[in-house]
């Protein structure tokens, strides 16, 4: 995942803070209260969800590394061949692709 999905989501969240400020200090607006209390509620829900999202994003390089040494764990017991090699190599090799940006 890039880092556009998580600065989208940061811009995001800036917007929603904004206009959740000005949705509850901003008195001179001529409002029908329940319509602004909604407009808060709903506010305060997509900021929490930008942030889930967020943490989501930022949590699926670690959880595809983990799942990497998860596999090459499995293939521990097979005794040293061009086989296993080729898989350890192949390894490797993503790992450094998925390092570059």
């Amino acid at each position: 995942m890039g880092v556009e999905p998580i600065q989208k989501l940061d811009r995001l969240d800036e917007e929603l803070h904004n206009r959740l400020t000005h949705y509850r200090y901003n008195r001179n607006l001529r409002l029908d209260e329940r319509y602004r209390k909604g407009r808060i509620a709903a506010l305060k829900w997509l900021t929490a969800l930008c942030r889930h999202y967020r943490q989501k994003a930022e949590g699926i390089l670690p959880a595809v590394e983990q799942s990497l040494d998860a596999e090459l764990a499995k293939i521990r017991w097979l005794d040293p061949s061009p086989y296993r090699q080729g898989i350890e190599d192949a390894v490797e090799e993503f790992r450094r692709l998925l390092g570059e940006d």
